[in-house]
């Protein structure tokens, strides 16, 4: 019986089929267009060798020269990825990446907006709940989860304080501070509320969702004019920016914010 002879194919044809493949396992159009091109690049690297008979250990060879290499560990993984999907479907076996060592995930710097374009964002939302959502979010450094969950007992006008208990349910919580300048416009939003009520629901009754506020905080970037990729996690940030400027003490900003430990902040001019 003659053994069977695995035929060349063009590196087109190859992806094509490989598309078809993916699709069939409902991947996304962009995983399939980021995975697809990861494989053109593969299959380039090893020619002269023909796509379709490139081997495992050619995978593996190439991911290792990838990880040695500059480029991120996004790109790597997709790298990683996209032969993993191609081994599993053009040789029936997992690729073998006992040993394989990825570069760190680099974390992007924290983006950080002056008072001046909080400000900018804030009266830019067309909602005035969303607008004193986003100026409380950062004149108390808040997570956009505890913003959400703020009740009416929390608050106290007088002091201008705000208590922000633990999420996760243990621990006593936090008290933080919010600017004097809200006090009027807190107090209308307090209304009648009874003190267990949610100071910002829903139109439900529930709490918004931190992708609603993201949403409408996008929403409002947008208008403002301002030209950074910020998000509501921008307004805590720049809290604890602005609180170090000022020369507050660094302790102090640490326990308004809630962190265990307070990581170097960049201060914004």
């Amino acid at each position: 019986m003659d053994p069977v002879v695995s035929h060349p194919m063009p590196i087109s044809n190859l992806l094509t089929s490989v598309r078809a493949k993916l699709e069939l396992e409902n991947y996304s159009a962009q995983t399939i267009k980021a995975y697809l091109g990861q494989l053109n690049i593969f299959f380039r690297h090893t020619h002269p060798k023909e796509p379709n008979s490139a081997s495992p250990e050619d995978m593996r060879e190439y991911l290792d020269q990838l990880a040695a290499s500059d480029l991120s560990r996004s790109t790597i993984d997709q790298a990683v990825n996209a032969l993993s999907f191609f081994c599993k479907s053009n040789h029936g076996q997992p690729l073998d990446m006992q040993g394989f060592l990825r570069p760190p995930k680099k974390k992007a710097a924290p983006v950080l907006l002056t008072l001046d374009e909080v400000k900018r964002i804030a009266i830019s939302a067309e909602n005035p709940k969303h607008r004193l959502m986003i100026e409380l979010g950062y004149t108390a450094g808040l997570r956009v989860s505890e913003v959400v969950h703020v009740r009416v007992k929390h608050l106290n006008l007088t002091d201008l304080k705000l208590f922000v208990p633990a999420q996760d349910g243990k621990g006593e919580g936090r008290t933080t501070i919010f600017s004097g300048s809200l006090r009027d416009a807190l107090a209308r939003q307090v209304g009648i509320k009874s003190p267990e009520s949610l100071l910002f629901p829903s139109e439900r009754g529930g709490p918004l969702t931190t992708r609603a506020v993201a949403k409408f905080f996008k929403s409002a970037l947008a208008i403002s004019g301002v030209k950074k990729l910020a998000t509501p996690h921008s307004l805590r940030h720049s809290f604890g920016a602005f609180m170090m400027k000022a020369g507050t003490d660094p302790r102090v900003v640490q326990n308004l914010l809630g962190l265990r430990r307070m990581k170097p902040v960049k201060l914004i001019g």
